[in-house]
């Protein structure tokens, strides 16, 4: 197998012969567009972006790379020219990808780690140590950081660089000429040219590839300045600022993980009035990344930016949350004193009941040399970016658990904060996008987890946008954290934003317990389109097809719609425990409280169903009555403690539902550890036995999916109604 470097010096050669600029036209042309021919963008033309047969946009931008550092040529080439080194490049790239991992003698590796059938599985981190280390380099990580993939939308770019910048305006508009949101107008022209000389180049072609791709890349100033509306100068002021020439600093270029100035300055400059820009999305990205290189240029300035930096995380953060949770739960920049002392300092603060979010932010980037693979320089830039700030917000969750301590804010006012929590969320937040950060987190991360203090969840300000902006309250989110959280490092993604689809999707159900959970990145279409339509105004679904929609307009729907704002424990616990329930568990929750409400019509009296789940000692009764209040909730109390003692389940969640108005009521908690009593064995002596139907056996059927069946047996005519009546089954329920 050829080595890395050789590879890239076949493509450098390649980049040097005329016609190669259309080559890399060619190429963002098929794996930039989405190329489709209905009316409707939808999911089956948006998949396109994950098809394996395109190249990264770190591939193309390598290619862009070479492109500029062996200088401009417009030569055309013939269809079969074309497609002969489009190919060939394409191959070079699989063979340059494979490259990326040393030779290894696996089968020494495994008998080492004893992993016989799957056996030593406890040694699977010392194991990928040796895989992924050599010398001073890390080919895991390395290779993760290449081809990891976008876990950034453009558009949040967009958005983001505003409001990242909005400190920074005055002196933006003093040293550069222009506003970010006048940057923003610009990007969005060109793109928006580009698209339309695409659409004009396929609907005028006669055969596929195009004749001529390069054009469709080029643009100059007048075009920008007639669909902007902006002025001459600021439209030349923007270009300027994100183009230079295609040689200017391309001689450092001499390996795919060498700085690209490509990458900073995404607009080749061709002559005074010609321009060509390959990747849209490289042009938001430097629009969100750029100015921090001209903050830092600036001596008198680089720190009022850099602290510009933190208070744009911290806020930013403070802002998402305070969308789910209310600002009233959401406190910045908490000082935790013991005495005199300052024992620890949280940045952002989300107590909602008995659950926090301990988030600790950051704005350190990952340096080149830990983009190359340096190990020493990657743990180094993880401890500052990482690491710290995980410390930081696990000991103050300790703090918390604790009396004793005094919080004041940034004012140096004492904030009244309760302690000893149920359940905590460490979350450690980055400004930029981190390449690959789920896989240096799973592989760097040294962490500790107990009873309240949850996994540590690592993430960018793009994702807590999302999360905050896809799941519309905080029952949700916190059902997300938690599940994400139990996982911890066996789901594996290439960005967090699958992990996040899948969970929109089908509620991170997987058929199976496996230890190791692999993502593909095209679970996220779903995800694109709706924050499409959501952001850009494209027409389709907001919230996709899945999870989230399941049980709308069902009783168990209306359920969790009537408490899911709700602070209250055991309301949160209620919901937690229905979101948990797989599909068939709440289809049969929903004909059973249909079957109460029809049979309370009849007969006005009470009904009740319960459901225990025997693997995870925990269950749920539903009473379905009008009585008074008081009346009700004692009855609901008593029936839930004796269930709970009968199936020794260490908890077990009530809830009373009004049949008149088919509405939730209230709902009742019990959380102890079982023990064997003889009062409880006399007040639970005449109970009737729960249906056999009712019984889920295997906790992890209680994801939602359609895999997931609750076995039906067959009920026989005299046997008791599971619908838990009390009813035999021929005179209640049969059809």
């Amino acid at each position: 197998m050829r080595t890395e470097q050789e590879i890239f010096k076949e493509l450098e050669l390649l980049s040097t012969k005329e016609g190669f600029w259309e080559v890399v036209a060619f190429f963002c042309w098929k794996d930039t567009f989405i190329h489709f021919s209905s009316d409707k963008l939808d999911r089956e033309a948006f998949s396109q972006a994950f098809d394996r047969t395109r190249l990264s946009r770190t591939e193309l931008s390598t290619l862009v790379g070479l492109a500029c550092k062996s200088g401009f040529n417009t030569k055309k080439l013939g269809s079969d020219e074309l497609k002969e080194r489009a190919e060939h490049i394409w191959k070079l790239f699989d063979e340059l990808h494979h490259s990326f991992y040393p030779s290894l003698d696996i089968a020494t590796l495994s008998e080492q780690f004893d992993t016989k059938d799957g056996d030593g599985l406890a040694d699977f981190g010392e194991f990928m140590k040796k895989l992924t280390r050599s010398e001073n380099k890390n080919h895991f990580m390395r290779e993760a950081i290449f081809y990891g993939g976008d876990g950034v939308f453009k558009h949040q770019y967009r958005d983001l660089a505003k409001r990242r910048y909005y400190l920074d305006e005055d002196w933006v508009e003093v040293n550069k000429g222009f506003k970010i949101s006048q940057a923003v107008d610009v990007i969005s022209t060109i793109e928006k040219i580009q698209l339309e000389k695409a659409n004009k180049a396929i609907s005028s072609a006669k055969s596929w590839p195009l004749p001529y791709h390069l054009l469709v890349f080029s643009f100059d100033i007048s075009e920008i300045v007639t669909q902007s509306g902006l002025s001459k100068e600021t439209v030349g002021a923007v270009v300027a600022a994100f183009s230079a020439k295609p040689e200017e600093g391309m001689d450092c270029f001499k390996s795919v993980d060498d700085f690209n100035h490509k990458n900073a300055f995404p607009i080749a400059k061709i002559d005074e009035n010609t321009f060509v820009s390959f990747q849209a999305y490289s042009l938001w990205e430097a629009l969100y990344e750029s100015p921090f290189f001209w903050f830092n240029a600036d001596d008198t300035y680089k720190a009022v930016a850099s602290n510009h930096r933190g208070v744009f995380t911290e806020e930013f953060t403070a802002e998402r949350l305070a969308l789910v949770f209310g600002e009233e739960n959401v406190l910045t920049n908490i000082d935790i004193f013991d005495g005199k002392d300052k024992a620890g300092e949280i940045d952002v603060l989300v107590t909602f009941g008995d659950f926090a979010i301990v988030v600790q932010a950051k704005s350190k980037k990952l340096t080149l040399e830990a983009r190359k693979g340096n190990s020493k320089q990657l743990e180094s830039d993880f401890k500052k970016a990482i690491q710290d700030a995980y410390d930081q917000a696990y000991l103050c969750s300790q703090l918390l658990q604790k009396d004793g301590y005094v919080y004041k804010n940034e004012s140096g006012n004492e904030v009244n904060i309760r302690s000893k929590f149920k359940m905590m969320f460490p979350v450690c937040i980055v400004s930029d996008h981190y390449p690959a950060l789920a896989a240096q987190a799973r592989h760097f991360l040294n962490y500790q987890t107990t009873d309240v203090i949850k996994h540590p969840y690592v993430m960018d300000v793009f994702l807590i946008d999302m999360i905050t902006e896809m799941l519309p309250s905080p029952l949700r989110v916190l059902d997300y954290l938690i599940k994400r959280s139990d996982y911890g490092d066996s789901l594996f993604s290439n960005h967090e934003l699958v992990i996040l689809s899948t969970y929109i999707k089908q509620n991170l159900y997987f058929d199976e317990d496996p230890a190791l959970i692999m993502l593909d990145d095209d679970i996220s279409v779903d995800l694109e389109l709706a924050m499409l339509a959501r952001r850009d105004g494209y027409e389709g679904e907001v919230t996709p097809e899945g999870f989230l929609t399941a049980h709308k307009d069902t009783h168990v729907g209306r359920i969790i719609e009537d408490i899911e704002f709700s602070s209250d424990y055991c309301l949160l616990k209620l919901g937690l425990h229905l979101l948990s329930m797989c599909g068939d568990s709440i289809n049969l929750l929903n004909e059973a409280i249909s079957k109460m409400i029809d049979q309370f019509k009849k007969d006005q009296c009470h009904h009740d169903i319960s459901l225990p789940i025997l693997e995870d000692k925990t269950g749920l009764t539903i009473h379905c009555n009008e009585e008074a209040n008081e009346i009700a909730f004692k009855k609901l109390i008593s029936h839930c403690e004796k269930r709970k003692y009968t199936c020794k389940a260490d908890s077990w969640v009530g809830c009373c539902f009004s049949p008149n108005r088919a509405r939730f009521r209230f709902a009742s908690y019990h959380e102890s550890k079982w023990v064997q009593s003889d009062e409880m064995e006399n007040l639970v002596a005449d109970l009737k036995p729960i249906s056999q139907e009712h019984h889920i056996r295997d906790f992890r059927k209680l994801s939602f999916g359609d895999q997931s069946r609750i076995p039906h047996k067959k009920i026989g005519r005299n046997e008791p109604c599971p619908c838990g009546s009390g009813k035999k089954y021929k005179r209640c329920c049969i059809p």
